[in-house]
């Protein structure tokens, strides 16, 4: 659909300048903008690409609006965030499907599937299992005996969701998660790897999102817990009885490892690994490829590990790692001699 300029301003409660009847009825990066295309600029190091931009109109901060002389602009607080309002508002996102089942979908008799609902070829869907209304189960879904999905849900081909697995409302989980596989449990006896069995489930509380081929595991007695709003992104690994707090946010790659608590508002970035049994805690910005080998007791921003360089510039300090213990010895006999 396409709105004019007032139109679009008035559903995003913005600011304008500009013609009001211009017409704008797509969305696109600067550089690929046509006469029709709506852009947004949240950097200044961004500026100087507006200038050469076929773009209708861009949504900037009142900070950054004052330096783009007369092109066509609304003005917003947040634009990355009214970029997206406006994705919506000219229909571009996507659109929920029709409540229709597929015919080669196994359904079984005592599952209880809300109104308008949509599921996918060759999904299973087993017994006693519940799934809210206005969700959407894709193709080659398995949903185990006794899961519960709540309203407006979208559940992405190849999803596999175990037993003892509720989701809450309005979360997406794209494809190739896996939810509720047992948890890596073992114990030594005899000289012998015996399973420790996982009896626990695990709760996905309303408005999580979950990348392509991130797996949560099971509990072994507790559930694991992902609080609501949180933000996984692809291949991430959460181990049993984790719990991450709400509206924290994870990047790609990273590993937490079993019974770790993740604390309200973090940011985790890609590649990280937690390790078991350790307190991340609110408010707290992990940097990427970060190791965290003890409690983070306060909010901060935390890194480990060392920094791209030269190769063969590592390798000498690599070397040299090895001579650190040696070298802070004889600055402590010199301290000691001085005084």
């Amino acid at each position: 659909m396409s709105l004019n300029l007032q139109q679009l301003a008035a559903a995003l409660q913005l600011e304008f300048h500009g013609e009001p009847g211009l017409t704008i009825s797509g969305v696109a990066s600067l550089k690929s903008a046509t006469p029709q295309d709506l852009c947004f600029v949240q950097h200044r190091k961004y500026l100087g690409d507006i200038a050469a931009s076929q773009c209708a109109a861009v949504i900037l901060t009142p900070e950054l609006s004052t330096l783009v002389g007369d092109r066509t602009i609304l003005i917003s607080d947040n634009p990355q965030y009214s970029f997206v309002q406006a994705i919506a508002s000219l229909g571009l996102g996507r659109q929920p499907s029709a409540g229709t089942i597929h015919p080669s979908a196994q359904i079984a008799e005592s599952a209880r599937i809300g109104s308008d609902v949509s599921i996918g070829a060759l999904t299973v869907i087993g017994d006693n299992v519940e799934i809210g209304a206005s969700s959407e189960i894709g193709s080659g879904v398995i949903v185990a005996q006794g899961v519960r999905i709540g309203e407006q849900c979208q559940i992405h081909d190849r999803v596999s969701l175990e037993q003892a697995v509720t989701i809450g409302d309005r979360c997406i989980l794209h494809p190739g998660v896996v939810i509720g596989a047992d948890g890596f449990g073992v114990v030594m006896h005899q000289q012998q790897w015996h399973k420790i069995p996982q009896l626990g489930g695990v709760i996905i509380e309303a408005d999580v999102e979950v990348g392509a081929n991130t797996t949560i595991d099971r509990g072994a007695l507790d559930d694991t817990v992902i609080e609501t709003g949180c933000k996984l992104d692809n291949q991430i690994q959460v181990a049993h009885n984790v719990r991450i707090g709400a509206h924290t946010a994870i990047a790609a790659c990273v590993g937490i490892a079993g019974s770790a608590v993740i604390g309200r508002n973090c940011k985790i970035s890609g590649a990280a690994v937690v390790l078991g049994h350790l307190s991340v805690a609110d408010n707290v910005i992990i940097t990427a490829m970060s190791l965290v080998t003890k409690d983070i007791k306060q909010p901060g921003v935390y890194s480990s590990g060392t920094p791209l360089m030269e190769n063969s510039l590592w390798h000498r300090n690599n070397a040299r790692y090895k001579s650190l213990d040696k070298l802070a010895q004889s600055v402590a006999r010199l301290e000691k001699t001085r005084k």
